[in-house]
């Protein structure tokens, strides 16, 4: 997650993802995943395996459709109004509950505006079980952290510990951080 310019917020942008990999066809158009990746229902998260052996998420198209939303919404928390970044990242999450760039933003202004880690544990914890309903029982990555489709994965466990660490709730951290670093490396790292 970047850091905004001289207000410490953190801005967890949608950058990249699915359009990375994107390629065009010989007509012109727009291909997204190779066949054979693994997709969620429509609506939901889906998980793609990249050529050398690492996984990316799959973000639904909704995400891309509310990037303006979110966009105002984080432009707002930078200006100094949360209250009205916090409404217009609900708008954003009203389009798409499964917006993880969203959940994230709303739980770091939870957490650092309005001081509420419970609020906060509520953004950052459905946005990792999101993933974690996405993933195969047997998944062990890798899922690199570097990817952008995956940093928003890494910044709500991120979230999640330091709420639970506030709340003095400790007894959960050491195994999201054992899994962070397992995914992100993979089963054999």
């Amino acid at each position: 997650m970047s850091e905004p310019a001289g207000d410490g917020k953190r801005d967890p942008t949608p950058s990249g993802g699915r359009g990375d990999r994107r390629t065009r066809d010989s007509r012109g158009s727009r291909r997204g995943p190779k066949p054979g990746s693994a997709r969620g229902p429509a609506g939901l998260i889906g998980l793609y395996r990249l050529e050398r052996g690492d996984f990316e998420l799959v973000h639904p198209r909704k995400v891309e459709e509310t990037r303006e939303d979110y966009e105002e919404g984080i432009e707002l928390w930078k200006e100094g109004d949360p209250e009205s970044a916090r409404d217009a990242l609900r708008y954003a999450l009203s389009a798409c509950h499964a917006n993880l760039w969203v959940h994230v933003a709303l739980g770091r202004i939870a957490l650092s505006e309005f001081k509420d880690p419970s609020l906060a544990r509520g953004h950052f914890g459905y946005a990792f079980e999101l993933v974690e309903r996405s993933l195969p029982r047997d998944f062990a990555g890798p899922l690199p952290r570097d990817r952008p489709a995956n940093r928003p994965f890494y910044e709500a466990i991120d979230g999640l510990i330091e709420c639970l660490t506030a709340l003095g709730q400790n007894r959960d951290c050491a195994g999201l951080r054992a899994l962070a670093d397992r995914l992100s490396r993979g089963r054999d790292s």
